[in-house]
């Protein structure tokens, strides 16, 4: 089985990725895109001026998700659970809010990408993806303890762009989660 934890910055998916893993045993946790570039100064700014700097960028962002889904391939056939640290919805919901901002649709040609990379066997797609979502005032408290983060991802307008990109996941089945809960009651 694989799980895939989605949503913006600062909403816990790491955490808890971590906890899942340690409450369902036999759990192999794939980073997110950030930890598991190879050089992540290499990646590219999250602002774009055009839609081909968006395309450029999700190429990218899809070279990293054929090393994730090798680590993913390996973890299945040692018949563990998987947990990815965001998945390549993530992936399609950052172009799409960064696009409704900036005035850009790339949204149907990465899509087709995407879907061409998953027929392919190159990006992993979940079997469910738990959503975790916060009030914006919350994201902003624990942005603040990350410095070096950078705006956008913690921005009201961009997180609704986000969460827009769910409404028609890759993803079979997602499910919403108040990350403002107390982090036990997140992983209950």
């Amino acid at each position: 089985m694989i799980i895939g934890l989605e949503g913006v910055s600062c909403t816990g998916k790491s955490t808890l990725a971590r906890a899942l893993a340690a409450r369902l045993g036999g759990t192999t946790v794939v980073p997110c895109y950030y930890h598991a570039a190879p050089d992540p100064s290499a990646l590219p700014s999250p602002k774009v001026s055009s839609e081909t700097d968006q395309i450029d960028a999700l190429i990218i962002h899809l070279r990293i998700e054929e090393t994730r889904m090798l680590a993913v391939r390996q973890a299945l056939s040692r018949c563990s659970q998987v947990v990815l640290d965001r998945t390549v919805d993530t992936l399609l919901a950052h172009l799409h809010a960064v696009g409704e901002m900036n005035g850009l649709d790339a949204n149907a040609r990465a899509r087709a990408l995407v879907g061409q990379r998953i027929s392919q066997g190159l990006a992993a797609v979940p079997d469910v993806t738990l959503l975790l979502r916060a009030d914006h005032e919350l994201l902003a408290a624990r942005a603040r303890a990350r410095p070096g983060l950078p705006p956008l991802y913690y921005n009201a307008e961009f997180t609704r762009g986000f969460h827009a990109h769910f409404q028609r996941p890759v993803t079979p089945v997602c499910l919403a989660i108040d990350a403002g809960l107390p982090a036990g009651q997140v992983l209950e």
